[in-house]
């Protein structure tokens, strides 16, 4: 028995994207949200070798675990979207509305998310 997806609240065909390749798209925000945690431990690590307390040290740990599990879950997002039933697509405008980062929601929504690529070290202010 093979299950039917449920029709989706928009019609428009263009909003609709398959689920595997939302998935594929999402890991790859997470692996670049853990890359700046990774990055973040060696400035707090450079900067721990001026004298930081224990406290401060063991407080400094949580980047570690935050990098680790943005990783799972890019890990797990990643293996969701291979495995993913080709029939199963969503609607992508109301998962992505009002999500407050554009560029995040342009590269989601964008047919080739490689050329929306950041480029490191680019800083936004708000």
């Amino acid at each position: 028995m093979q299950v039917a997806p449920l029709p989706s609240p928009t019609t428009d065909p263009t909003e609709h994207l398959p689920l595997g390749e939302l998935s594929r798209r999402l890991a790859a925000e997470l692996a670049s949200a853990a890359a700046i945690c990774r990055d973040c431990e060696h400035l707090a690590g450079d900067l721990a070798h001026g004298g930081a307390t224990v406290e401060k040290l063991a407080r400094l740990q949580a980047l570690d675990e935050l990098s680790q599990r943005l990783h799972g879950l890019s890990e797990v997002l990643e293996r969701i979207g291979h495995h993913a039933s080709g029939e199963w697509s969503m609607s992508i405008a109301p998962v992505l509305s009002g999500l407050g980062l554009a560029d995040m929601a342009q590269r989601l929504r964008a047919d080739d998310p490689a050329d929306e690529r950041p480029v490191a070290g680019e800083l936004d202010f708000f």
